[in-house]
């Protein structure tokens, strides 16, 4: 009795097992490549050629070409003069020694306002990834409906995959369909809630 018992518990566990395979066979996953969908998408290229031209304006605006030319220029006149002088020695030249203290106080402008305009590149480059995935959920949404997708993965989940599950094209295409410049990046993105108005205001 008892080894027939456990016979048909062999059997069961077996059953579920093989049942529990034919489900997750019957799962359809895809994959997405996120990156590759930024660099080759129209909305992708749009917001990059925006960011490359908000960097080059800031570095006009910032006179960084021009400083950094006058830093390289004075250092290389100054090394000659100075690189075998001591401290008291550079000291007791104040005609040279005023010029190595503005060269400096260049240097350091130099570093702040790189420092300051990387900065700020950086926190434009997270709010494109912000508004260019909200968009893109929807995109692949879509297409994972159409190709019949159980699960959609992204590319740097997974550790192997066949290019046939890849449907980063696919994916590409509903974006350069739907949402391919910044105007209608901006069209597609909720709208911010509105202020409250102050206490007191229009009175």
């Amino acid at each position: 009795m008892k080894v027939r018992n456990i016979a048909l518990a062999a059997a069961l566990v077996a059953g579920l097992s093989s049942m529990a395979g034919v489900a997750v066979a019957q799962t359809k996953v895809m994959i997405v490549n996120e990156a590759r969908i930024m660099a080759d998408s129209k909305l992708g290229k749009a917001m990059n050629l925006q960011l490359t031209q908000d960097r080059n304006t800031a570095v006009d605006q910032l006179g960084l070409k021009t400083l950094q030319t006058e830093v390289q220029t004075e250092r290389t006149a100054l090394q000659p003069q100075t690189q075998s002088l001591s401290k008291e020695a550079l000291a007791s030249n104040p005609t040279l020694k005023g010029r190595v203290d503005a060269l400096n106080k260049k240097m350091n402008e130099l570093v702040q306002k790189s420092s300051a305009l990387e900065q700020g590149i950086e926190q434009q480059m997270q709010a494109n990834t912000v508004r260019f995935n909200f968009v893109l959920v929807r995109a692949v949404e879509h297409v994972g409906k159409e190709v019949g997708a159980d699960v959609v993965l992204s590319y740097d989940s997974a550790l192997y995959n066949k290019d046939s599950v890849d449907i980063s094209a696919q994916v590409i295409a509903r974006l350069d369909a739907t949402v391919p410049t910044l105007d209608a990046l901006k069209a597609a993105l909720p709208t911010p809630p509105a202020q409250p108005a102050a206490p007191g205001g229009g009175q």
